[in-house]
């Protein structure tokens, strides 16, 4: 780890440890302490805006982010606040945000800022977690520090991605789960696992609450759900309704995902409505729209969008272009032929 960069991290971490002991005497100042801190720690105007943006919303005493984050310091663990914070927002969306700008102008492409793999079927050619872990080292060399893992139903291999965050610790690791998952034979080490954030697929399961949902509150884990609209379903993912019932359940942010891509009219529709639940007039849960939120992470704050790497062992970059993992590491991929990074 770069001196300079541990030195830093680890005033952050000190001042996160003592926003959380304020948080619950003094919500309003701690909170505010800590909008100050990203500020100061900001380095592109884009992330400048964003904090300005902070500011004014947190000068509102009735803001919904007070409850939200009084929430979050109740409900999960102080070293789990504490990790996310710098994993997320100092280490991936800071420090390597700067490495990616860097390694971005020398190869004259764009590098993704995000890791995905999809883990919810064995193909033939699917990675092994031994090779994952080699593309996780590989990343970080380039300033990627944020990767998420669908593992659908097969909860089985949470102890797998366990493993690697544990061997990346500066990592952001977020797992997608099915709502009939169960993880109670992992237990302990999840609660002992502080760069672990779950979401769970809240798509068909709007009625009830699921158990791991009961588990990962109980566990003080950090979670939330995702949901995939169509326009079948976009009105009840919407609703107050729906909204009230994830807040009860605890959970700190909503994704919201478009499964039908082609609907562009209908992303709008969702991305207008999780706009108004965020800021001033929002509630204590922080709602997004995975597809455009990301697009505008990538354009304004970071590099290039994603890399998504399939059951079937091939990684898909934006735009579509697919390249074989097996044969180029992302370390590699600046320079390998046939591979195209896309604005």
């Amino acid at each position: 780890m770069e001196y300079r960069h541990k030195l830093i991290r680890t005033a952050v971490g000190i001042l996160i440890d003592k926003a959380i002991r304020d948080i619950q005497s003094d919500p309003g100042r701690s909170i505010r302490n800590l909008a100050d801190m990203g500020d100061n720690f900001s380095k592109t105007p884009a992330q400048k805006r964003f904090f300005k943006i902070a500011h004014e919303i947190l000068k509102d005493p009735d803001n919904p982010y007070y409850e939200l984050l009084l929430n979050m310091t109740r409900n999960v663990w102080p070293d789990t606040v504490k990790t996310v914070g710098l994993n997320f927002g100092y280490t991936g969306l800071n420090y390597g945000a700067e490495i990616l700008r860097g390694k971005e102008a020398a190869a004259g492409k764009s590098i993704p800022w995000l890791l995905r793999f999809d883990c919810s079927e064995d193909g033939e050619n699917a990675l092994n977690f031994r090779e994952i872990d080699k593309i996780l080292t590989d990343s970080v060399s380039l300033g990627i520090y944020t990767c998420v893992f669908k593992l659908g139903e097969c909860g089985e291999k949470i102890g797998r991605i366990l493993e690697l965050c544990k061997n990346h610790r500066e990592c952001c690791v977020f797992v997608a789960m099915d709502p009939t998952t169960s993880l109670k034979g992992f237990r302990e080490p999840i609660m002992k696992t502080p760069n672990l954030i779950f979401s769970v697929d809240m798509t068909e399961s709007r009625e009830v609450q699921p158990q791991i949902l009961c588990d990962l509150h109980e566990w003080k884990c950090f979670y939330g759900f995702h949901a995939y609209y169509n326009t079948d379903n976009v009105n009840d993912l919407t609703s107050d309704r729906f909204t009230r019932r994830m807040i009860r359940m605890n959970c700190i942010f909503g994704c919201y995902v478009n499964s039908d891509f082609e609907n562009q009219e209908l992303e709008e529709q969702v991305y207008r409505y999780v706009c108004s639940r965020r800021g001033k007039k929002g509630e204590p849960l922080f709602v997004f729209d995975f597809n455009r939120d990301e697009k505008y992470i990538s354009d304004t704050i970071l590099c290039g969008t994603d890399f998504c790497v399939g059951p079937d062992g091939k990684a898909r970059l934006a735009g579509g272009h697919l390249a074989d993992m097996h044969r180029v590491l992302l370390s590699d991929m600046v320079k390998a032929p046939g591979v195209q990074f896309v604005s």
